[in-house]
Formats: structure tokens, C-alpha cells, sequence
């Protein structure tokens, strides 16, 4: 902490109080059972213990994670924010993670007047609320309640992404991480209803799942569409109106390909508002996300996968030599 200066220090200084705040405030899964009477609400209490549990049967890095509860529905705001004039994020440098594309307030007006000052810059800025998070095994993460209040199929996929992330994180790489651990929860979620006996939940998961494939294939093609676009403005020399213009129009073209694949989330974006920052927040979560998939599926486990990438990075070998079709230059990192 004391290597970082000036804003910087102060933010983290502050964000590190209020993590203090944030975890001593969590109250044990096991205490808030005992006292739970919404059948909703004790069903969700146990898939949040019994998914840990059945992660660490996985293989998965578990800890302390996971075993209490917040009492807050979503912990803080997210800001994140791209140029404009290219599909590239702007980022913020952190100790132990690296270069990351947002950064997070537990104070929501502080987040908006923060997104205001990237916004009088120049950049397409976004704040949304993060429904969980992890600190990859540095404390002992609690469960956001708003988790909780969307049942216990929202607890099992969130607690088994966030436990990725804290079995394997490769610094600087945010696209990658996100993709992979969305699409290990997919699976590790599958295993976890097929564990329980439940074929009925399995399946819609295994569909949720290959939705999930089509929406990133739609969205690394539109990435490239996008790619080309600003490659040409760039060389036509467009202005700054000019070009917000005609990327307006690419945008929507984007949508239409985008709502083939899932006609639901393409209305999310559209109702968001799409631009640089939004389009890179959604895409981060599924970005060749079929190539992550198969590299999962040829492993007998998902630890075992993630385990081979510990040692490429290990060995400084590539993500692209290690997972065939994940691309070279994924732009975030």
C-alpha cells in the first residue's frame, strides 16, 4: 500500500476500510439457517453450503470463502470505461492483480461522480452494481444477500465462479479470467444438480450453457466487425461526431446479430444503452468462450484444467498455446 501515491493510495486506502466493514459485518450461513423460516430463503441458505462443499470435493480452492453471509444485495458499484475511437478499455493498475478495466466503490455516489469525471474526458463510461466478487483467497469472501434473494440456482453458478477465480487467476488478464470462470460454473453447475440427483435443474444448465457458447460466438464476431470499423475510421480520418455517427449505425447492426443468439440478453444491451464500455463489460464474460469450453471438456475435472494452466503460466507459456482458439491479442491485458 505505501508504494502507491497520491488519488490512487487514498482510493485503496479506502476501499481496503471499507472491505474491513464489509466482511466484519457478515453474519455465518449455518447461524442464518437456523433461522430461516421462507422455504425460498433456507433452500438457498443450503445450495450456498452445499455447493462449497461440493467444490472442494471438485477440487476447487474453497478456504474460508463462502461460508457466511452480507447483508447487503449487491457490495459496490463497478465503473468501467473504454475510448471511444477504439475498442480498448481503460484501465486501472492494482497491486497483486495488475491492469484491470474497472474499478469499484462500495459508495454509489462516489462511483458516479467518479464515471462523470472519465465521462468530461472523453470516454464511454458505465456504472453497474457487482452482484459478488472475489478476493482470490485473500479473506474470507461472504455472499452478497441479493445472491441469496435470487434462489439457489443463482447461489450454486455464483459461488462456483467466484471459487474459480480464487483456484485460478492470471494477473493482467481480464477477459480470459471472466470467460473461464463463467464457463467452469456452467459446468461445475451441472455436475453439482447431476450430483444432487436432480436431472430436472441439470438440464436447463446445460442449455444456459450453450446459449452462453452462441452469445460469445456472436460477440467475437461482432468485436472483429467492430475492429474493422475503427480501422477504417482511423484511416479515413474521421472526426470525433463523424465517427460516433457511424459507429451508431454499426452498433445497431451489432444488436441484430447479437439478438440471433439470445434474443433476451441482446434486449439487456439495447435497454443499457450500447457503446465501447458496455460492449467490452459484456463481451469480457464471453470471450471465445467455445474454445474455453472445449479446452474444459477434454479434462476429466475442471480443477485438473485449471491446474494445467497454473503450470503453462508457470513455465510462461502462452493462454493461446495452452487453450487452441483463445486468441493472441485478447486486448485486455
Amino acid at each position: 500500500m505505501m508504494l502507491c501515491v497520491g488519488c490512487r493510495g487514498a482510493y485503496l486506502m479506502r476501499l481496503a476500510w471499507e472491505e474491513a466493514r464489509y466482511l466484519h459485518g457478515a453474519t455465518p450461513a449455518t447461524e442464518l439457517l437456523a433461522s430461516a423460516g421462507n422455504p425460498d430463503r433456507r433452500r438457498a441458505l443450503e445450495a450456498l453450503l452445499d455447493a462449497r462443499d461440493f467444490a472442494a470435493r471438485e477440487g476447487l480452492d474453497v478456504g474460508g470463502s463462502f461460508r457466511s453471509v452480507a447483508t447487503t444485495a449487491a457490495p459496490f458499484d463497478v465503473v468501467t470505461a473504454a475510448y471511444v475511437d477504439r475498442l480498448e478499455p481503460y484501465t486501472w493498475w492494482y497491486p497483486v492483480v495488475g491492469a484491470i478495466p474497472y474499478r469499484g466503490y462500495f459508495d454509489p455516489d462516489s462511483a458516479q461522480r467518479y464515471a462523470r469525471t472519465l465521462r468530461e474526458r472523453g470516454l464511454d463510461t458505465m456504472v453497474v452494481k457487482a452482484s459478488a466478487y472475489s478476493t482470490l483467497g485473500w479473506f474470507d469472501d461472504p455472499l452478497p444477500s441479493g445472491v441469496i434473494d435470487r434462489g439457489d440456482g443463482a447461489v450454486v453458478v455464483t459461488v462456483l465462479h467466484e471459487l474459480v477465480h480464487q483456484t485460478f487467476f492470471a494477473p493482467g488478464q481480464v477477459a480470459f479470467n471472466e470467460t473461464l470462470a463463467t464457463a467452469a460454473s456452467w459446468r461445475l453447475a451441472e455436475r453439482y444438480w447431476a450430483s444432487k440427483g436432480d436431472p430436472a435443474r441439470a438440464h436447463p444448465v446445460a442449455l444456459a450453457r450453450q446459449r452462453w457458447i452462441a452469445r460469445s460466438d456472436a460477440l467475437d464476431s461482432a468485436a472483429a466487425t467492430l475492429e474493422e470499423f475503427f480501422a477504417r475510421a482511423h484511416q479515413d480520418k474521421l472526426g470525433r461526431a463523424q465517427m460516433l455517427v457511424a459507429r451508431a449505425r454499426v452498433y445497431q447492426d451489432v444488436l441484430r446479430r447479437i439478438e440471433l443468439a439470445d434474443q433476451e440478453f441482446a434486449a439487456e444491451l439495447r435497454d443499457g444503452g450500447l457503446d465501447n464500455a458496455s460492449f467490452l463489460a459484456a463481451h469480457r464474460y464471453a470471450t471465445a468462450g467455445r474454445a474455453i469450453d472445449v479446452y474444459l471438456a477434454a479434462w476429466p475435472s475442471v480443477s485438473r484444467a485449471l491446474a494445467n494452466l497454473k503450470e503453462s503460466l508457470a513455465k510462461r507459456q502462452s493462454l493461446s498455446h495452452t487453450v487452441p482458439g483463445w486468441p493472441e491479442d485478447a486486448r485486455e491485458h
